[in-house]
């Protein structure tokens, strides 16, 4: 016996080429917004690292001033920070009383992460873990901001020794 061939009923249809290319437009676009935002959020990740990093060199150089009780200029933990991706760390790392030779650093070429100049810039502590310039008068410094195409981070320093990074605000055109 032969199976019999039966017809579906002329109603009762697929989906038609202008349905598949709307449904895949759409796909489309949202993959697109997932994708950027990935994108975006790897870029402020970067940003956010290198300031975290950046502001834990300036807590061991005031803690290490703390520790040795430097009042000498000379003795002083420090960081300087000579270009957009270029900065050095000089603390007593062994222990010994001194100021080792400073460790030169720099940010990796890719993620696109910089300091904002202008520059040089020096980060001097004292025996207090305050801020001071070359004089060893203590001053108050402006946040150091870290940036990319996602933003900025700023490093804030305050007059109590806390060192914290937040999101730079950016500055509103006068009128």
């Amino acid at each position: 016996m032969r199976p019999r061939l039966t017809f579906a009923k002329q109603n009762s249809r697929g989906f038609s080429l202008p349905e598949v290319l709307l449904v895949t437009a759409m796909v489309l676009v949202v993959a697109g917004f997932v994708v950027v935002s990935l994108v975006r959020a790897n870029r402020t990740t970067d940003r956010t690292t290198t300031a975290i990093e950046i502001a834990n060199y300036l807590q061991k150089a005031r803690l290490d001033s703390i520790r040795r009780s430097a009042n000498d200029i000379n003795q002083m933990a420090q960081v300087k920070v000579f270009s957009r991706g270029l900065y050095s760390i000089a603390i007593d790392g062994d222990n010994d009383g001194h100021l080792d030779v400073p460790l030169v650093m720099s940010l990796p070429e890719q993620p696109r992460v910089e300091i904002n100049g202008p520059f040089p810039k020096t980060y001097i502590f004292d025996a207090q873990g305050q801020t001071v310039d070359s004089e060893n008068r203590r001053v108050s410094l402006p946040p150091m901001t870290i940036g990319n195409s996602s933003g900025a981070s700023a490093i804030k320093l305050t007059d109590d020794g806390r060192i914290t990074v937040a999101p730079a605000v950016k500055p509103t055109a006068s009128k």
